[in-house]
């Protein structure tokens, strides 16, 4: 399964009824809606974007995993040329 941020554009926080909308959908799970204004969902794609279709203030964008930089330094290399 995808996981999906979807992210409340209207005023104030993001209404109940669409986040039981949300919940009510086959196959989709609610990961984390501890955000005002976002939900963390995972499920079929094509239903979440027929579902956000349909609830204009709404967008739905894939979640993105970027990997951190290692902060440990790393050895100078010596140039071992004479």
């Amino acid at each position: 399964m995808n996981r999906f941020i979807l992210r409340y554009r209207g005023e104030g926080s993001k209404p109940a009824e669409d986040v039981e909308r949300i919940r009510s959908l086959q196959q989709v799970r609610v990961l984390d809606e501890s955000s005002p204004r976002m939900l963390l969902v995972e499920g079929p794609e094509t239903g979440l974007k027929a579902l956000v279709g349909s609830m204009p203030q709404w967008v739905l964008t894939p979640e993105q995993m970027i990997p951190l930089p290692d902060p440990r330094p790393k050895p100078l290399k010596k140039n071992l040329k004479k």
